[in-house]
């Protein structure tokens, strides 16, 4: 059983990641997401 830090540091790396994600469609997009 794992510690319950590693497992919220992984929620944040995951959260951190798909909002990497979003911006980076974001900005090849050009502001496409905004309607």
């Amino acid at each position: 059983m794992y510690n319950r830090n590693s497992a919220i540091q992984r929620i944040k790396n995951h959260l951190a990641y798909k909002l990497g994600q979003a911006m980076i469609d974001f900005n090849t997009n050009g502001g496409g997401y905004i309607t």
